[in-house]
């Protein structure tokens, strides 16, 4: 909550905003999103990686991609319908 603090201006107080801390997982995929920005991947780029690391099995890669790790890891959320 903001809080007054004595100021020099017209009315005499002066409202003040203190600093939140972000959660940590917010934090966490912030920090991915801006280095997945300078990377620049593309979606069929990141399933084409989940294949190769799957040996091309459907269910392993459905399992990378909308794993809470690569959630993490691109700062976004994929999820797969079909």
């Amino acid at each position: 909550m903001a809080k007054r603090t004595a100021g020099k201006t017209k009315g005499g107080t002066v409202r003040r905003q203190g600093r939140r801390v972000m959660p940590a997982l917010r934090r966490t995929a912030k920090r991915a999103r801006v280095a997945a920005q300078k990377a620049q991947l593309t979606l069929g780029e990141v399933i084409a990686a989940a294949f190769d690391t799957a040996g091309g099995e459907m269910s392993g890669v459905l399992e990378l991609v909308t794993s809470p790790q690569m959630t993490r890891a691109l700062g976004r959320r994929i999820v797969v319908v079909g």
